[in-house]
């Protein structure tokens, strides 16, 4: 898993490398919902959070995307064989890492959707251990949709609806974690450089 996280990580910095070719940069907002399961002790378990953040992009290409963000990761329950429990976790932040291919398909003049996908590399960087359980890092997997809505020929509104998978890796052995899932939303303001 280390290993995985190291090579993600080359490969999102290399890639930043490319901003010199920049078709397009922007920002916006996030929210994210994900579940992360586990097992501790023959017993299943599984917890829910959102996340509110902010993000940037770097459009590398017409058909790459570099993206960046920070969010707040906030748990609202944990499910432990089959009984929902409210959970005493604060908010975790994290910072997010990801680059994504698109194909762009033009609908009309002022709207272009996209299919996506890509990895996101999801660092926590909250270090609070609680009764054991600490927060650990993800490595997503997703896939999606876009949508471009152009107000002029460089501005326009971005959109992506993404699904995904992840692998979560540190936090205490003693968590039992197995994979999460979950579904990110983006909108944000774009800026055409080229």
């Amino acid at each position: 898993m280390k290993k995985m996280c190291v090579l993600a990580i080359c490969l999102l910095f290399a890639s930043a490398g490319a901003f010199a070719m920049d078709k397009a940069a922007g920002g916006g907002i996030l929210y994210n919902n994900s579940t992360t399961l586990g097992e501790v002790e023959g017993y299943d378990w599984e917890m829910n959070r959102n996340g509110f953040g902010a993000f940037g992009f770097f459009g590398m290409s017409q058909f790459l995307e570099f993206n960046f963000g920070f969010l707040y990761k906030d748990p609202s329950s944990i499910k432990l064989d089959g009984e929902t429990y409210s959970v005493a976790f604060d908010p975790a932040a994290a910072l997010q890492l990801g680059i994504y291919g698109k194909y762009p398909i033009p609908l009309s003049d002022t709207l272009v959707f996209f299919p996506t996908g890509g990895i996101d590399l999801e660092l926590s960087l909250s270090d609070e251990d609680y009764s054991g359980w600490k927060w650990w890092h993800d490595l997503w997997l997703r896939a999606g949709v876009g949508l471009d809505v152009f107000f002029s020929e460089k501005l326009f509104l971005r959109s992506h609806l993404i699904y995904g998978a992840a692998i979560p890796v540190g936090g205490e052995e003693e968590m039992g974690l197995k994979f999460g899932h979950g579904f990110l939303f983006k909108v944000g303001l774009g800026w055409m450089l080229q």
